[in-house]
């Protein structure tokens, strides 16, 4: 058996004693307690699988227990009215929806109100009425009270549960995050690494062919340029490899500095064919100028690599919002010899302009040669990553929430006890200034009179809480109640009695702890 089992077990045993300690004290039949134990029983085991069926099972029993005891000695059991409050407050923690739980304590008093009219139909109408008022008024209490405590602390639950789950997935997100940027930035380093020290490896070996190349040099030293340069080319390689598995997170972070026109300064001097054409004057954002240099750099070193010969023209234009870029080359002049190529160069360059804001095309021009082309805004910079939900906020907003509901909570009920409140006192109100029944008409009654024409002077309706003065008429007698005065203002009120169609009594009676007054008698 099960926590849960053992739990409804015990739920059950517990509300079970209440009743038969109740039923045994005033002596009730056998077969309704084990009717009382029974409805317990499956209200009991089916509360966590059907909360409202459960609620609905019980208030349905204790509706059919009202209807047959009201109004007669044995009193009214009101053990189940503890297992209603409780599991009407579970079905609220269960998170049952409100127009389902609308719709069951709606039916149960609308359905004991119609029993009540049809089974005791001796009761006069005007007293199930009121009955039923002070039956609803004690169903908010006792029932929708319970419900939204219920709710309340479910949705406080939820809260919690949300926050909490909340801060788990911020913290994951937060440690991928620290890994997306750990990896950006080591992938940064490697395109840095390929660029700058692939780069001087060019310029090597573009030194060493032009050694290889002098006629005035002897065969021996052109042969040690060639190795050279194999050398170089086989370093630029293995560089690649390297780059591509570059796993060394405290690897520095930036280049050595240098400028555009150093670099093709330099590149100049190592023999290739350069030039630089600088336009505009402006300043850049430090991670723009970087961008502009890695792409010339790159540019200069394709060139190099796949163009030997080539003429290539750098043109850096500033402009007052952003930066544009251009590397040129005419095309290869000599033969091209095989040289490895890891690919990567271009793609590098175009995510490096992309964080920065840019773009970046490359491709073949149409009248020979190659082009590549950037445009970067002179501000830009890596994009800042995603900040957070702002917390302090969220919890302003959990607490409104809460502070809402803590609100419906105790309002609800309230206002709606207020509201039928108002209706019954109103519905008093009316009944009791619709049973007057004057002194001077009531003096001018007299015994044997016609039931008709007593009718005649008979207000519209009867009072509908009359004394409780424990009179038994006799068989066959009727016996009705009018106040002689408004109410809350009377010490006595008229009994009229009819029987076989003529009045056959006339009394005056006690309404509370007051004598009538001499007055009111005669």
């Amino acid at each position: 058996m099960t926590w849960r089992r053992l739990g409804d077990v015990g739920l059950w045993a517990a509300l079970s004693f209440l009743v038969l300690a109740e039923s045994g004290t005033r002596g009730d039949p056998y077969w309704v307690r084990a009717a009382c134990v029974g409805v317990l029983l499956l209200a009991a085991f089916g509360r966590c699988r059907w909360p409202l069926a459960a609620l609905a099972v019980v208030a349905w029993a204790q509706i059919l227990i009202l209807i047959f005891a009201l109004g007669t000695t044995h009193g009214v059991q009101i053990a189940l009215v503890p297992a209603i409050s409780l599991l009407s407050y579970l079905a609220g923690r269960r998170e049952t929806q409100l127009k389902h739980f609308v719709m069951v304590c709606s039916w149960s008093l609308l359905g004991g109100l119609a029993l009540t009219v049809v089974m005791r139909r001796q009761v006069r109408a005007t007293e199930s009425i009121l009955s039923w008022l002070v039956m609803l008024l004690l169903a908010l209490l006792l029932v929708v009270l319970p419900w939204l405590v219920g709710r309340y602390r479910a949705q406080q639950a939820l809260l919690a549960s949300a926050g909490w789950e909340r801060a788990e997935r911020i913290e994951r997100e937060q440690r991928m995050a620290i890994d997306q940027e750990r990896l950006r930035e080591r992938s940064r380093i490697a395109e840095d690494m390929h660029d700058s020290v692939g780069h001087e490896l060019s310029l090597i070996a573009l030194r060493a062919a032009a050694l290889e190349l002098d006629p005035t040099l002897p065969e021996e030293h052109r042969r040690a340029a060639t190795s050279l340069r194999e050398a170089a080319a086989t370093a630029t390689e293995r560089l690649g490899d390297i780059v591509g598995v570059l796993r060394d997170a405290d690897a520095p972070v930036m280049p050595h500095d240098e400028t555009v026109a150093a670099l093709v300064d330099r590149a100049a001097a190592s023999g290739l064919n350069v030039r630089l054409v600088e336009e505009g004057i402006g300043e850049l954002s430090p991670m723009v100028d970087r961008a502009v240099h890695r792409v010339v750099q790159e540019s200069l070193t394709n060139a190099n690599k796949h163009a030997p010969g080539a003429a290539v023209t750098v043109s850096v234009t500033s402009h007052e919002d952003n930066v544009q870029i251009s590397i040129v080359n005419t095309g290869a002049t000599r033969p091209q010899q095989a040289v490895p190529s890891s690919g990567r160069g271009l793609d590098g360059l175009r995510e490096r302009v992309r964080l920065v804001g840019g773009t970046l095309t490359a491709g073949l021009r149409s009248g020979g040669g190659f082009e590549v082309v950037a445009t970067m805004p002179s501000a830009g910079g890596r994009p800042e990553a995603e900040k957070p939900t702002d917390t302090a906020e969220e919890r302003a907003t959990v607490r409104r929430s809460a502070r809402r509901g803590l609100i419906t909570v105790v309002a609800a009920p309230l206002i709606l006890g207020a509201v039928v409140g108002v209706v019954a006192l109103g519905y008093y109100l009316v009944a009791g200034y619709s049973s007057i029944l004057r002194p001077a008409q009531y003096d001018a009654l007299t015994i044997g009179q016609r039931e008709d024409d007593v009718e005649r002077v008979l207000p519209a309706m009867e009072m509908i809480d009359p004394p409780g003065e424990g009179y038994h008429p006799p068989a066959g007698w009727s016996c009705r109640y009018y106040r002689p005065d408004a109410p809350f203002s009377i010490t006595y009120v008229y009994r009229l009695c009819f029987a076989d169609g003529a009045l056959v009594a006339k009394h005056l009676v006690q309404s509370g702890s007051v004598t009538p007054t001499p007055e009111a008698t005669g």
